[in-house]
């Protein structure tokens, strides 16, 4: 009975559902805004909700999404929550789901590290280490 038990845990704990996979944020000032972005690996059988998002160092930290404002421009908002279905990956990166850490409380150097807590639905709390980095710079294709 304790071995059924010990193994219904081991393959029921939410926390092992649910990976973060190349968690990032881009280089800011105090005061300023940044993006944090990253992979969200569901590997359960059932959808999970990402809700809410906590960064110390930031006075106000939300969930974005980018949309097609029209005439060629870009607008980003907020979203309360982003569901992840079942067996996928769902990916925050900038120009698409990100997260806005607003109003920071210190610089955010390169290099600089911090844990970010992310709660889901079916998987809880979970913790991550997060480093600056800058932005990379999209490649400029020439066709000649």
């Amino acid at each position: 009975m304790n071995i059924l038990l010990a193994l219904l845990i081991i393959f029921t704990n939410p926390s092992d559902k649910i990976k973060i996979k190349d968690p990032w944020m881009r280089i800011s000032a105090k005061g300023q805004t940044t993006g944090l972005f990253f992979k969200i690996e569901n590997n359960s059988e059932k959808a999970d909700t990402l809700y809410k998002v906590e960064f110390e160092p930031a006075g106000k930290v939300e969930i974005h999404e980018t949309y097609d404002a029209g005439n060629d421009m870009m607008g980003m908002r907020e979203v309360k929550f982003i569901v992840i279905p079942a067996k996928s990956t769902f990916e925050l990166k900038p120009g698409a789901h990100h997260v806005m850490l607003m109003k920071l409380k210190t610089d955010i150097p390169k290099g600089y590290e911090e844990d970010v807590t992310l709660f889901f639905k079916q998987a809880g709390k979970i913790v991550i280490k997060v480093e600056a980095k800058e932005m990379m710079k999209k490649k400029m294709m020439n066709h000649n």
